[in-house]
């Protein structure tokens, strides 16, 4: 009889959790008509595994659009996006225009440190919160894995270069004011392929001044990523959901 309650146990569980996972809501990242300069330095110098990324700031380059940011939980996601995404530098680049969403891949994502889950930043009215209180002009500090952060960037700078890098762990301090935010990025155990190489390849053989330590130029996104959260880890939680009831039901008997 034991065994049979902990067989239906189980099956209930991992049947719970597998539909919960072909249903569950995805999370949105929005840009809408997200767009302005940019600048990214610092990846050249002496400390090459921290550098800075300003969006804005520039005379008659101020930021407008509204980029919308739900933060999933830590777990496998795969990644879709649609949309248009697009950066000059000088020339365009960027993927053609998607209207329908086009896989990305899967990844591990994992953050620490942020506070709120849903961050709504406004450029066209330069009123930026998270979870509806207002950040502007404070220093947001959080860290995430080398994927998680990857793709949240590809919300605004174009398609994932996750294959590219090593696993690693990326600490962000950035600050929210009128038309500019400043992002500054420090890379932690991804030696040799992290985000430092792609840019320092990317301004050695650039389309701009090479060796000159910036790459700057314009960006556009119009369109969203999501994470969808994968089967397999929603399968895990009911079968550890499962263990649990599992042995409440042993210490009743």
């Amino acid at each position: 009889m034991k065994a049979n309650r902990l067989s239906l146990v189980l099956g209930a569980a991992v049947a719970l959790f597998g539909a919960t996972a072909a249903n569950a809501n995805p999370y949105l990242t929005t840009a809408d008509n997200f767009r302005g300069n940019f600048l990214i330095e610092g990846f050249a110098d002496l400390t090459p595994n921290t550098y800075r990324i300003t969006l804005g700031g520039g005379v008659g380059d101020n930021l407008n659009g509204v980029l919308t940011v739900n933060v999933p939980t830590n777990g496998q996601y795969s990644v879709e996006r649609k949309g248009e995404f697009e950066i000059k530098y000088p020339a365009p680049i960027g993927p053609a225009p998607q209207a329908n969403w086009v896989p990305l891949g899967t990844v591990d994502a994992s953050t620490t440190g942020i506070t709120g889950s849903t961050f709504v930043y406004d450029f066209d009215s330069n009123t930026f919160t998270s979870n509806g209180a207002d950040v502007k002009g404070l220093t947001n500090t959080f860290s995430g894995s080398v994927n998680a952060i990857n793709v949240l960037l590809g919300a605004v700078f174009g398609p994932s270069i996750a294959p590219l890098l090593a696993p690693g762990t990326v600490n962000v301090s950035h600050v929210l004011s009128d038309n500019k935010w400043v992002i500054d990025v420090t890379e932690i155990d991804a030696p040799g392929k992290n985000f430092s190489q792609v840019l320092l390849a990317l301004d050695t053989n650039g389309f701009q001044t090479p060796g000159d330590g910036k790459i700057d130029g314009t960006f556009r996104a119009n369109g969203a990523l999501r994470f969808v959260p994968e089967p397999a880890s929603m399968a895990l939680v009911g079968l550890g959901l499962a263990g649990m009831a599992a042995l409440r039901r042993r210490k009743a008997a």
